[in-house]
């Protein structure tokens, strides 16, 4: 069968299609998109602008038609902690619903990290595995020794609640850093997180993961400081994300819809990296929506499906259709 997840973040909307078996729950991925939009730039910290909404809702038509046009058996649009926790989600919900069709199923913080989980076990290879997946509303850490949802981590912050507490422009001033630094190293000893010699490899997941990465290995290549990550390098990349005034082009050049998460992911995977001090640290190319994927495919998750063949009719917004009448006088 081929599968569809689509996921709404804090930075897009992303797509993954695979071929696969229902009953095993393993999938090949064929397909991935995805349209980059940043949700920072219409979010005042409580709600999304109605800007937002519909930049949303554009993405998600185009990639439902997507999973129509490449014969999809069943779909799924899934959202995370960045969307979950704003204020009008319901009034997005429900617009979503009206233009698309989608109905958007929720995963909460332990949930989004088994997903994570689920899609990287094959990491369980290596020694003394750590998966961190920071996301825009919160961080998923999973330790490959442990495989109950409940032994799952999931912090309830992200770059963008502690931009919104701590920062006042795009970037971070030394002050600033060091409020989350102080914060991050709080929230750690509060949820007893591991420290030193306990992870030989850290696994990086996620979007906002792969863009940090990105721009470092831009930044070393720039430094001439070779390839593959080293901590010394990673803290001088996040010292120069910080003071540099060639920072924003090297964003723009490499992953600009993340401009708004970017400094503030860079400091929160510094922190965790010191915390852990792992040997190696790698990018995975799965996360979130594969694990979910298998979940859902295999019983192990429940949620409601996309109906690829439903007839979504044309919405105006400024003379929406009128409500039927219940018949009663």
């Amino acid at each position: 069968m081929k599968c569809a997840v689509i996921d709404m973040s804090s930075t897009g909307v992303s797509t993954v299609i695979a071929d696969g078996d229902k009953a095993t729950g393993i999938f090949t991925s064929v397909y991935k998109d995805r349209a980059n939009i940043a949700v920072a730039d219409y979010f005042d910290g409580k709600s999304i602008s109605r800007r937002g909404i519909e930049k949303l809702i554009d993405a998600l038509i185009a990639a439902r038609s997507t999973c129509k046009a490449m014969g999809v058996d069943e779909c799924y649009c899934i959202s995370t902690a960045a969307l979950r926790n704003i204020d009008n989600i319901e009034e997005v919900a429900e617009k979503i619903r009206m233009r698309t069709g989608i109905v958007i199923n929720y995963l909460d913080g332990a949930t989004e990290a088994y997903c994570d989980f689920v899609s990287n076990r094959k990491y369980a290879a290596y020694e003394n595995v750590v998966l961190i997946d920071i996301g825009g509303g919160s961080v998923e850490l999973c330790d490959l020794a442990k495989n109950s949802k409940d032994e799952m981590i999931c912090l309830d912050f992200g770059p963008i609640k502690l931009r919104n507490k701590y920062v006042t422009d795009v970037y971070p001033t030394d002050e600033q850093a060091k409020h989350i630094k102080k914060f991050l190293r709080k929230k750690s000893d509060e949820n007893k997180l591991p420290g030193k010699n306990r992870f030989d490899t850290a696994v990086l997941v996620g979007s906002i993961n792969d863009a940090v990465y990105a721009v470092y290995r831009e930044y070393c290549e720039k430094e001439k400081l070779g390839g593959g990550f080293n901590y010394d390098n990673f803290k001088r990349f996040c010292k120069w994300l910080m003071t540099s005034s060639d920072r924003t082009r090297l964003i723009m050049k490499v992953a600009p819809e993340k401009i708004h998460v970017l400094p503030v992911a860079a400091i929160i995977l510094k922190e965790l990296i010191k915390r852990f001090k792992p040997d190696d640290v790698i990018v995975s190319d799965t996360g979130v929506k594969e694990g979910y994927m298998a979940l859902v495919a295999t019983g192990a998750e429940k949620g409601v499906p996309v109906d690829l063949n439903e007839s979504v009719p044309a919405y105006d917004e400024v003379n929406p259709p009128a409500k039927k009448k219940s018949g009663k006088k």
